[in-house]
């Protein structure tokens, strides 16, 4: 059986670009999608920072002589007129605003500062500026006598930005959280501690669990390209048999006697070497590139090694099905058009071109259990867990389902006479 092995893995050799594709497309693959995706899914390493402008319109002294004013109007009694006036010196709208936009939390990943309204709009249209809060005039007014007196406000604070983006929905949303944190203070009576508040800031980015490390879309990328191609090899080499079919060299092996099994036995161990070295090197240089899993102990590594190479042995056994059915149909384009449907169906159900949480529940299910979808689970799962022991099942079930893919391969082979 060693020559049958020999040749097959000959045969590949001598198609160099082909071997080149193989080794070297997923790699370039995986470190392109990386750089691509790095700014998108990032680590959350570094905070967004946001440029704002802090436009104050509104004359605060002003307002609060016409709400005095409007105090000494109403038919209250002068105790009450003094108590309410006593609260109001206590207030200062404008000011919790400011105290807020400069709260030390708040400037981590703010950058505020207070230009006028003609300065604020020259920045932003140039660029310089992501947006402005801007006080409309008579804001003080408004705020305190919805908040003495019960009015309906008709004055808010603005934000204006040159166009719509996340860092402008992050800006909304954190202040719109504020003001409905002052609004519910107010409304519980808590005016002399407002000053105090502490801001209500919008939560983002990871939260990480005691004990678990989340995977990142680098990793994601390695695995999902890894297994993808690991399948297309499978066809690669069974494809390598419509060359020999034609040149009847299955036939002059029947004539020396030669165990037919042993054909069949040749591509499925060289198709388990070429996709185990495959994936080893694909492994191996963008760990090197992109340091893709930083800090992992050689346990790791080892285990790793052992789920990549189940795998590599469950694209042995597909490639002995793919053998089979190029030895039993006549016409390569439909052994091309039907091997790649089989891999491309694999692909789209296992995840390889995008997570299988984006599928249906019944979809995820499915996908859980083919070749390349089993690995991505496990090794998501290791990622996060170290826990060697939950990669046992997989790696028994990929065995399982290499041996059931020879065995289905095995009965499909063509008996003598057929081919």
């Amino acid at each position: 059986m060693g020559s049958f092995i020999k040749k097959d893995l000959l045969v590949f050799w001598r198609d160099r670009k082909e071997m080149l594709m193989t080794l070297l497309l997923p790699i370039i693959i995986i470190v392109v999608l990386n750089y691509a995706f790095a700014g998108i899914f990032n680590d959350d390493k570094e905070a967004t920072k946001l440029d704002i402008a802090f436009v104050q319109v509104d004359d605060e002294e002003k307002g609060f002589v016409q709400f005095k004013e409007r105090i000494q109007q109403l038919g209250l009694s002068q105790a009450e007129k003094e108590t309410m006036l006593e609260h109001v010196e206590n207030l200062s709208p404008i000011t919790l605003i400011r105290n807020f936009i400069n709260n030390p939390d708040v400037k981590e990943w703010v950058n505020a500062k207070e230009l006028t309204w003609e300065e604020a709009t020259d920045q932003v249209e140039s660029g310089e500026l992501d947006a402005i809060i801007r006080v409309p005039e008579g804001f003080t007014y408004e705020v305190l006598s919805t908040v003495m007196l019960g009015d309906k406000s008709t004055t808010a604070l603005t934000i204006h930005a040159a166009k719509q983006s996340t860092e402008v929905t992050t800006l909304q949303n954190i202040v719109n959280e504020f003001v409905n944190s002052l609004n519910m203070n107010f409304a519980l009576g808590r005016e002399g501690t407002l000053s105090a508040a502490e801001p209500i800031l919008p939560q983002g980015g990871r939260e990480v669990v005691e004990g678990i490390d989340t995977y990142t879309i680098s990793q994601y990328f390695i695995i999902a390209i890894g297994t993808l191609f690991g399948l297309f090899l499978a066809q690669s080499v069974a494809l390598k048999t419509v060359t020999e079919k034609r040149e009847r060299v299955f036939n002059r092996i029947l004539l020396t006697n030669s165990n037919p099994m042993h054909f069949l036995l040749g591509k499925t161990v060289s198709t388990f070497i070429l996709a185990w070295l495959q994936l080893m090197i694909t492994i191996t240089v963008t760990q090197l590139l992109l340091n893709i899993f930083p800090d992992k102990p050689v346990s790791f590594w080892f285990g790793m090694v052992l789920v990549f190479t189940s795998f590599s042995l469950m694209v042995a056994g597909l490639s002995a099905i793919f053998t089979s059915i190029t030895l039993n149909l006549k016409d390569s384009n439909a052994v091309s058009g039907l091997t790649t449907l089989i891999i491309m169906s694999l692909g789209v159900l296992g995840g390889s071109f995008f997570p299988l949480e984006g599928f249906p529940e019944l979809l995820q299910r499915i996908g859980e259990w083919t070749p390349n979808g089993l690995t991505m689970i496990a090794m998501i799962e290791y990622i996060q867990f170290s826990q060697f022991s939950d990669l046992l099942l997989p790696i028994v079930v990929l065995v399982a389902m290499s041996v059931v893919c020879f065995v289905i391969g095995m009965f499909m082979f063509p008996k003598r006479g057929r081919v």
